[in-house]
């Protein structure tokens, strides 16, 4: 019973997941946009999220191996680094600069809005 408990809940986390991605690759072939269906499918997450329509409890089991394996689907991205040495050779100032102020851009804007939900029970 409690097997078929966790395969439940399960399975209601991966179909918020895949029904947020499928969304977003839907839009992406509507509109034509230039952004990974992926990072708007995240994005769709994090709004439903952030508006209570999907609660962190309903995702976790399915997101949770998903997290614990992260690790492999840097493997590609690891090959295409090795693929294009040269254009990181090159432009390796403009990497740098954008490794660096990007994030520190994004996480100085989030960090207010974060702890005000953090802190709004």
């Amino acid at each position: 019973m409690q097997r078929l408990q966790f395969i439940i809940k399960f399975s209601f986390g991966f179909a918020i997941i895949l029904g947020c991605l499928l969304g977003a690759k839907w839009i992406v072939m509507l509109s034509e946009i230039k952004l990974p269906a992926a990072l708007l499918g995240m994005g769709f997450l994090v709004i439903l999220l952030f508006l209570g329509v999907v609660k962190p409890e309903w995702i976790t089991p399915a997101a949770n191996p998903i997290l614990k394996y992260m690790a492999l689907f840097f493997i590609p991205a690891g090959v295409g680094v090795v693929e294009h040495i040269d254009l990181f050779q090159s432009q390796w100032v403009m990497l740098a600069l954008l490794l660096t102020i990007v994030p520190t851009l994004i996480l100085t804007s989030l960090s207010p809005i974060v702890k005000r939900i953090k802190f709004r029970d």
